[in-house]
């Protein structure tokens, strides 16, 4: 196995893994063992070797990986997963070299002919088929997506671009999420969203689709996904296309662990979106429970009227709280990240 013909971020990305940026190397959670500690591997960019940090292996091979996680032991269907980076319905494999300039692929309407009006799991989570049908997906049962409900992802002009897949089988092992294309560059859902965000002036950024899907059941729409806890370098460029007056960062809020990831997130994005808004503009406003799914119908009025007090007036004591967050709760800060705080606590020391 050449490492120089592996995509291997392009591969961990379909696998389903939310990559944290370290420099030479990734961060992530162990999705073979379905953990959620989104520090215990580390994943080596230059030859995919890497490590669990929690069950304290020794470090492994990059094909090792893609084993577990599709917890499968042929070899065939290992490499062509490793040395392909694009995937379709139809277990056609397609290897391109990497070149300096990388045209995303653009798929076929067609496909989703294929996606079964299945929607019974979403409807037992309180997703009408109405809201279902507006983002065109379905259950796959062919492919990569295997006994997966599929969500087209569209471009700004409407072309079909990549793909999320929410597993319905729920075994060990299988990752909850499985993604096709190039994740970073997706802005969803932006044609249904964009009118919204322009009437009101503002959008609210969550974690995953589930989260666009539960809002959207509420009537509320102004919403785009982030697909994890971080704002791609295209979203905020997006965003900065918007005469905006309000984000809302609206990640998951994962109380009931030792590491509050989504919280963590949303101050590290918070404090990435500083270097292009107003920081007036930019609130911290997490669900009341785990997430959106999670919450009932008192708790998302609660979360609603939330959302609307930080719109309507500005409380200094809030950002000062956002800011001590991010002195004493953050795990290992960087040397930029420290400059950023200290340049946003002589911010607010002046306005105030």
């Amino acid at each position: 196995m050449n490492n120089q013909t592996i995509d291997i971020e392009s591969t961990l990305n379909s696998l389903g893994y939310d990559l944290s940026d370290k420099g030479d190397y990734w961060q992530t959670n162990a999705l073979f063992r379905n953990g959620d500690n989104k520090t215990a591997l580390q994943i080596y960019k230059n030859s995919g070797v890497w490590k669990d940090y929690v069950n304290n292996t020794s470090f492994m091979p990059f094909k090792k990986l893609v084993q577990l996680t599709l917890n499968s032991n042929d070899d065939d269907l290992i490499d062509k997963f490793i040395k392909s980076k694009d995937f379709s319905f139809d277990n056609e494999v397609q290897f391109q070299k990497k070149e300096l300039i990388t045209m995303e692929k653009i798929y076929p309407d067609s496909l989703l002919e294929r996606l079964l009006p299945h929607y019974v799991f979403y409807e037992n989570r309180g997703i009408s088929p109405e809201v279902l049908k507006l983002f065109k997906g379905g259950l796959c049962t062919e492919g990569k997506m295997y006994q997966r409900f599929v969500f087209p992802i569209f471009n700004i002009y409407g072309k079909i671009h990549g793909f999320s897949g929410r597993d319905m089988l729920e075994k060990e092992n299988r990752p909850k999420w499985k993604h096709i294309g190039i994740k970073t560059k997706w802005i969803y859902p932006h044609l249904l969203s964009r009118p919204h965000i322009l009437e009101s002036k503002s959008v609210i950024l969550v974690e995953s689709i589930g989260d666009v899907l539960n809002l959207y059941q509420n009537n509320i729409f102004n919403v785009l996904c982030c697909f994890g806890v971080d704002i791609s370098p295209s979203l905020i460029s997006y965003l900065c296309s918007f005469e905006i007056n309000d984000i809302f960062i609206s990640f998951n809020n994962d109380l009931n662990k030792r590491i509050n990831a989504g919280k963590q997130g949303a101050v590290k994005s918070f404090f990435k979106l500083l270097n292009y808004f107003n920081f007036e503009k930019i609130k911290i406003c997490l669900p009341l429970a785990n997430d959106f799914g999670d919450m009932n119908e008192a708790e998302m009025n609660e979360w609603i009227e939330k959302k609307n007090k930080y719109s309507r007036s500005f409380d200094s004591n809030y950002y000062f709280s956002v800011l001590k967050y991010a002195k004493n709760k953050i795990n290992n800060p960087t040397k930029d990240f420290l400059k950023k705080i200290k340049k946003f606590e002589t911010t607010l020391i002046n306005y105030e």
